[in-house]
Formats: C-alpha cells, structure tokens, sequence
C-alpha cells in the first residue's frame, strides 16, 4: 500500500494491467480443467483464492485514486460547512480543533476535535454514506486511540442532510447544523477525563 497519494491515470493502468493478469491466469486455469490437468473445484478455488488476493492487493490504492479522481472533477465533499460549525468552537475555552488530520499512511481523514467530553473524529459526507464509511470512521477512530491517548468517538456529518444526532454500528450521524451544539452538549464519560494531543 503506497502511503503516496495516486493518481487516476496511474489507477487506471493499474486496474487494466490487474484485470488483464487476472484474465490470462483465469485462462490457464479453466483450460487446465478442460483438458483434465486440474480437478474442476480445484480450479473454483483457485480462481476465487486469486480474485481475493487481487482485492486486497489494490483495494486501498484504488479506492485513494478514486478520491483523487474525484477532486480534480468536482466532485469530492465540500468540508467548508464543517469546518465554520468546528471553528466556532476553537475559539472556546477548552477546546481544540485540528482540521486535515492525517492517517499513519499520510491521508486525510477528518477532522481531530478534543474538548472537555472527549476527543472526537468528524469526517465528512456530502449527503449520502454507506456501510464501509461507517467502518472506516471506526477504524480511523480506533487507530487515533493511541495517538491521542484516549477514546476517540467517531462522527460523520452530512453536509447536505440536517439528520438530527442518532448513532448508527457505533459511529454517530448528524447534518452540519446539529454538530457543534452536539459536541458542546457532551458530556464526560463517568471517571473518564478528556484526552490530550500527543502530536
């Protein structure tokens, strides 16, 4: 996994050249089953055994390509909302906002806020989230445990939504305009004291 950021031409040949690997061992396969070298399940398995190894190999190479694919269109999330509503509480005593935290890997992932409830990760949608969001927001909450040295409560808001605050497989949900008053409301877990940057 490159922990520099892709481009879409280099995903698109990337992709090519994997599918086309992928084809041509396929091919061997199936015409080693024809021709009675190789057990038909045997070569099922080996098939499904490649297109996993395949899957893991580009999977987050890809999915960044993407990102950046989306960017130079248009069409990444515009955090600017988010970031006013966190703004407003940098400026209050004992708080702390860190905007374009980056991953181990040096990707962005939100938004790092630590105040006197806690530390919390807030990253951004549009208006739309699906499942994988949702375990990537716990993952990168779960990865800054220990790099705050604390829990770190991981939020998503939706730009275009005004969803008022629920929680949904572990991560809470709410549209921009509910967020700051949200975080402002929390409070301490019982014997639990708010985390401080290690950074």
């Amino acid at each position: 996994m490159s922990a520099t950021r892709a481009s879409p031409r280099r995903a698109i040949w990337d992709a090519v050249a994997l599918a086309l690997a992928f084809l041509a061992v396929d091919a061997l396969i199936m015409t080693a089953v024809l021709t009675d070298l190789v057990e038909p399940a045997q070569g099922i398995v080996t098939i499904l055994a490649l297109g996993a190894v395949v899957l893991l190999l580009y999977r987050d190479d890809v999915a960044e390509a993407i990102a950046a694919g989306n960017e130079k269109l248009g069409l990444a999330v515009d955090d600017e909302p988010v970031r006013r509503a966190l703004d407003s509480l940098a400026g209050e005593e004992g708080w702390k906002v860190e905007h374009d935290f980056l991953s181990a890997h040096g990707r962005r992932i939100g938004t790092v806020v630590h105040g006197p409830s806690g530390s919390y990760l807030v990253e951004t949608r549009n208006r739309a989230y699906r499942i994988e969001h949702l375990g990537r927001a716990r993952h990168h909450a779960a990865w800054l445990h220990g790099e705050v040295g604390g829990w770190v409560t991981p939020v998503l808001c939706l730009v275009q939504r005004d969803d008022r605050p629920h929680r949904r497989d572990g991560v809470w949900i709410m549209g921009v305009d509910q967020l700051a008053g949200w975080l402002r409301a929390r409070t301490p877990p019982r014997g639990a004291r708010a985390a401080a940057p290690r950074r």
